[in-house]
């Protein structure tokens, strides 16, 4: 009895003792609480928030466990006041507020792709993402204009679709409300024509620009009525950024190029290699500028490596740079560069896993279609839980409904309806 009333004793002090773990590890992660509308109710850390979807590091029984929940799992989402917020836009926690002192500009770095994620126009860099980005740009840099953006360009090309879309926002919402600027990393094809709306390039050493012929399919040039509206639309760009339309031309075609700098350094190109005084660029060849030909021509304001450099080619002696240290980055990250990079992440992530959610929904629907009416509603539940998510990965790039289906926006429109009406019949 004696050593059954111990073995009792002992049990009771590891429960005890377990328990207090447990506690000790849900009180650590609490601070963001989500209600299921199932009871549960669930404490952790929300390390996720996208279109009412969210992702919950939470404990149960000892062990830490992330769980994703749809819009109609959730019954109330309570977040802690101090925890940074998620979402459209992320914040980097370390970033201290910056005080303007009078007579120094306030500035910005925005990444337009990375090696890491992507970096292909029209997924990874779209025009709805920097117009989100806006009145966040307007509190830090404020709407007297003095504020400066500086768009940091790492791109390879992408879709040319999204071009105009890119200049308008660029030239029409930036451009009337900051100094903005571009600084060349990469800017290739896509990437080249929409930093072309830009009057101040800059470039790294290692930059190159242009190569801006058009593909189609398997790597078809472009031609006929495509080229010839590629060639308008880039007249118009070329126009924006006071830049001669001959650059660009030469950029998508086979177009030679000469050039002469007249006394007042005003730059003057021709249509031939003859004219000018020097060749820009050969009959034979695509014409793509790297950091030193760019500066000869004085098509880019100059050369810098580092935001010293770029500062004192700016005309400037100082400028508050917006933002706190990251590890890996030799510029400060804002928030609003933290939600390109966020957004770029989700992307990735996206693009990765399109084939497996396209997947899941037909099995889904499959397995719904394959059950009795009574048993059905948890197969339709999980069809239309996928189906959501199909959609929310739309909603943040629209371009997905191009690149994923090969549909319009309209058309992805229409397929969704289609498939909601097949979901709602199932449960008829």
């Amino acid at each position: 009895m004696n050593k059954l009333y111990s073995a009792v004793q002992a049990c009771v002090r590891l429960a005890a003792l377990t328990l207090c773990l447990v506690i000790s590890a849900t009180a650590a992660m609490a601070g963001d609480r989500v209600t299921l509308k199932d009871g549960r109710v669930l404490e952790g850390e929300l390390v996720r928030e996208m279109d009412g979807y969210v992702w919950l590091k939470y404990t149960v029984a000892g062990l830490e466990k992330t769980d994703f929940f749809a819009p109609n799992e959730i019954e109330k989402l309570e977040r802690d006041a101090a925890a940074a917020p998620v979402g459209d836009a992320p914040v980097v926690a370390t970033v201290p507020p910056v005080v303007a002192r009078p007579g120094v500009p306030k500035a910005m770095i925005i990444t337009l792709g990375d090696e890491e994620n992507g970096d292909m126009v029209g997924v990874y860099m779209t025009a709805e993402q920097l117009k989100k980005a806006i009145p966040y740009l307007e509190q830090e840099l404020g709407k007297d204009g003095q504020g400066i953006v500086v768009f940091r360009i790492h791109s390879g090309g992408g879709l040319a679709l999204e071009v105009q879309r890119l200049s308008d926002v660029i030239h029409n919402e930036y451009k009337p409300r900051f100094r903005t600027v571009a600084w060349i990393d990469t800017a290739i094809s896509a990437a080249a024509m929409t930093a072309h709306c830009l009057e101040e390039i800059y470039f790294t050493s290692q930059g190159n620009y242009g190569a801006c012929t058009m593909f189609s399919g398997a790597l078809v040039a472009a031609k006929g009525r495509s080229l010839e509206d590629a060639l308008v639309l880039m007249e118009k760009i070329s126009a924006r950024g006071g830049y001669d339309p001959l650059i660009m031309r030469a950029m998508q075609i086979q177009q030679p190029l000469s050039a002469t700098i007249d006394a007042d350094g005003i730059v003057h190109y021709y249509g031939d290699t003859t004219s000018g005084d020097f060749i820009v660029n050969r009959e034979n060849e695509i014409l793509t500028f790297n950091a030193i030909t760019a500066a000869k021509v004085k098509f880019s304001r100059g050369t810098a490596d580092s935001l010293d450099q770029l500062t004192k080619l700016m005309g400037y002696q100082e400028i508050q740079w917006v933002g706190g240290e990251t590890k890996g980055v030799a510029w400060p990250v804002s928030r609003i560069e933290k939600m390109q990079m966020d957004f770029r992440k989700r992307v990735a992530d996206d693009e990765k896993r399109t084939g497996e959610y396209i997947q899941s929904y037909n099995m889904q629907v499959a397995a719904a279609a394959g059950e009795p009416r009574e048993t059905r509603a948890k197969f339709v539940g999980r069809a239309r839980n996928t189906l959501d998510t199909i959609k929310s990965m739309v909603k943040n790039n629209p371009n997905f409904s191009f690149m994923a289906f090969g549909m319009t926006t309209e058309e992805f429109e229409e397929f969704i309806q289609q498939q909601e009406k097949i979901l709602r019949d199932l449960m008829r």
